[in-house]
């Protein structure tokens, strides 16, 4: 449709130029015939004398117009004279100049900018956003996008992304003063005794869980058996002077108690705010994150640990299992009607207009922003910009370069010719009033 737009437009130009070419040449063949008829019949007539002027200088005019007009687009009747053809051979002269006429009048960073700004991109958008049309047709369209989206990166890509990030982006001290100020805000929060409670109260189910009990008792059973030692004291002398299956039933009386000995020493931990195992809790804390803050050993240990991770197979395996889970969750969970994904974008668009319904300044900024951006943009790239224009002018094919020219200016040249011939007409007869009067 741009297409047949733009011919119907390039047949109408013709027409326009066409219809003033011939208006131009009709007063020149006009004024040839009143100079014709008025030099046969001036002898007689005495007063065609004063057409007879006009005719002449309206002719001499219409062909200087005619050749200056003609000059400019290509040569006279296909004669060498020279300073004709103008726009066609100094084609790159001109391209190089209108390049650099587009880059110091159009392309200004400020005017530019301060157009982007009145313009308000932002308020445009939110109000786009804001539509119906947005929540019942675009965000379940690009819901809909989500899957081929997240297939554009591989998993086995999205596993070397994950682990170049770990090695480059993360250095010893700066996991170690991140790890710091987790604890330093977990502590700050009252999370860390919550945290420590919750462990405790773990550690006492699975004190107290049978199945979990018996096996204890097996491994510190098993634990104490393979205790050796060149001078056996009383109580080994005693168990070994004894039969088996007694000796059994004393190690696992003993282990029994050790497991009730810790399940009580958790429960009196838990009742009690100043416990010893909880102030000792908190001060291990502070020693831990003062090391993760400061010391270059601890930094040192942090940045093997992290390369390790970083080449790890087994870290790129969970990061690849991990992103096609997520390609494989994402792909069959747009397809419900009440998918997450939808849900959440549409959470993300609520959020988005409330932000920007109760912080206008920062819509002001944003468009701030977004001015500032398009000025260095285009102060970065406007030289480009005019070499590309420049270029294209130059690889233009200069009979089709005269040909946009003179489509787009050459009916108001042909006017040029029009006037020429009538001015020049009457300059002439001027003239010949004036002589005759003088002389």
């Amino acid at each position: 449709m741009h297409i047949l737009s733009a011919e119907a437009r390039t047949r109408a130009a013709r027409a326009r130029l066409s219809k003033s070419r011939r208006l131009a040449t009709g007063l020149l063949l006009l004024a040839c015939g009143l100079f014709v008829v008025s030099a046969l019949y001036v002898k007689q007539y005495p007063a065609l004398g004063y057409v007879k002027a006009f005719a002449e200088a309206a002719m001499v005019g219409a062909l200087a117009d005619w050749f200056a007009v003609t000059a400019l687009f290509r040569r006279p009747l296909g004669l060498p004279i020279p300073h004709t053809a103008i726009l066609p051979r100094n084609q790159h002269r001109i391209a190089d100049e209108l390049g650099r006429f587009i880059e110091n009048n159009f392309l200004q960073g400020r005017p530019i900018a301060l157009r982007v700004y009145q313009a308000a991109p932002s308020a445009k958008l939110l109000k786009r956003l804001a539509a119906a049309e947005t929540r019942e047709r675009w965000l379940p369209w690009l819901a809909q996008q989500l899957p081929a989206l997240f297939h554009v990166a591989k998993p086995e890509q999205v596993a070397r992304f994950g682990g170049m990030m770990l090695a480059e982006q993360y250095s010893g001290d700066k996991i170690g003063k991140t790890l710091a100020d987790a604890l330093a805000v977990l502590k700050s929060q009252g999370l860390h005794e919550t945290l420590l409670l919750a462990l405790m109260k773990q550690a006492r189910r699975w004190l107290q869980d049978p199945e979990t009990r018996a096996l204890l008792e097996q491994n510190l059973h098993e634990w104490a058996a393979r205790i050796e030692s060149d001078a056996p004291s009383a109580w080994e002398k005693i168990k070994a002077s004894l039969k088996g299956t007694l000796v059994d039933r004393v190690d696992g009386w003993v282990a029994a108690k050790a497991l009730d000995w810790a399940d009580d020493y958790l429960a009196a931990a838990l009742n009690d705010p100043e416990h010893r195992i909880r102030q000792g809790f908190d001060s291990q804390l502070d020693r831990i994150a003062e090391a993760l803050q400061h010391s270059r050993l601890w930094h040192k240990r942090l940045e093997q640990g992290k390369m390790q991770l970083a080449q790890s197979p087994a870290v790129q395996q969970s990061l690849a299992r991990g992103w096609r889970s997520l390609q494989a969750w994402t792909a069959a969970d747009v397809q419900k009607s009440d998918s997450v994904w939808l849900v959440q974008l549409n959470k993300l668009l609520d959020h988005m207009l409330a932000q920007a319904a109760q912080y206008p300044q920062f819509m002001r900024r944003l468009d701030v922003r977004l001015s500032l951006m398009v000025r260095d943009f285009v102060m970065a790239y406007k030289d480009r910009a005019a070499l590309f224009v420049s270029d294209k002018v130059k690889a233009w094919d200069s009979r089709e370069m005269v040909d946009k020219l003179e489509l787009s200016v050459g009916r108001d040249l042909q006017f040029i010719r029009i006037n020429g011939t009538l001015v020049g007409g009457l300059v002439g007869l001027v003239i010949y009033v004036v002589s005759g009067w003088l002389f």
